[in-house]
């Protein structure tokens, strides 16, 4: 059985702003892309990244303990695209992202290298 790449669309969800990292799962590369400002175009601004990068699959990060504030706003960004745009999501629990980031991340991208850090985290554990 050959190994399939797929691309997946990770993001390290945030009520401000969203870490968005693109990334495939034949060698595990990944690409830290900007931060999304969490706002009212929010999702226009997730469907420019889908129709340029045109993941199968969407990761997000999701903490263990959370507000329902962040839950409401989580919640919705998974509706966006399983029940609007019938996409495959998986949540991946991000705890202590950032805190793995080295300090000159942290500064620079600081969300969308916690998005990758998700990533990385699923690749590393999933099955196969």
């Amino acid at each position: 059985m050959s190994k399939q790449a797929k691309v997946v669309l990770s993001l390290d969800y945030g009520t401000k702003n969203i870490g968005v990292c693109i990334a495939e799962t034949y060698t595990g590369q990944t690409k830290p892309l900007p931060v999304i400002t969490n706002n009212k175009s929010v999702f226009e601004n997730l469907n420019k990244l889908l129709e340029t990068w045109r993941p199968n699959l969407i990761l997000i990060g999701i903490p263990l303990k959370m507000s329902e504030d962040f839950r409401d706003g989580v919640t919705r960004t998974k509706n966006f695209f399983v029940k609007d745009l019938n996409m495959k999501v998986i949540e991946v629990n991000e705890d202590y992202t950032t805190q793995g980031l080295d300090n000159s991340k942290k500064k620079h991208m600081k969300d969308s290298h916690s998005a990758e850090l998700i990533f990385q985290d699923w690749f590393n554990n999933k099955d196969g």
